[in-house]
């Protein structure tokens, strides 16, 4: 069922379509299909990301990454959205990125891209310091 009225980036109005909602925080939640749910048994904090073995190593060959597709039903000429990221091991940003494209593992964070061939909306990178 549509949402009327929902509040997204400080607006509210009927015209915004929910087209994935992820909540860690809730207890009940699970990661989308693609990802999967890490947790800080430290903090208790959970949440979705690539494949890591027991050791804490990512599965995945360096430089690699996950996909999740959430489909779209609908036109739009507007987004908006929340991500809440945690860093686990090396962060390297955009390290050795000036050769790669939207279709490389080009950032070590979160990309969010739209249509084929894949368009870039935003990117959340986490690096050593914002210096480096």
């Amino acid at each position: 069922p549509e949402e009327e009225g929902i509040t997204l980036c400080h607006i509210t109005s009927s015209d915004w379509r929910r087209v994935a909602y992820i909540n860690m925080t809730d207890p009940e939640a699970e990661c989308p299909s693609g990802l999967n749910e890490v947790s800080n048994s430290n903090t208790g904090q959970r949440a979705c990301g690539r494949s890591v073995d027991g050791a804490g190593y990512k599965v995945a060959a360096p430089g690699g990454c996950s996909s999740v597709t959430f489909p779209v039903k609908t036109t739009y000429s507007h987004v908006c959205g929340y991500a809440r990221g945690y860093q686990y091991r090396t962060m390297d940003g955009f390290w050795q990125s000036s050769r790669r494209t939207i279709n490389d593992a080009y950032v070590d964070g979160l990309s969010i891209t739209h249509d084929n061939p894949r368009k870039h909306l935003w990117t959340m990178s986490v690096g050593y310091s914002e210096l480096v």
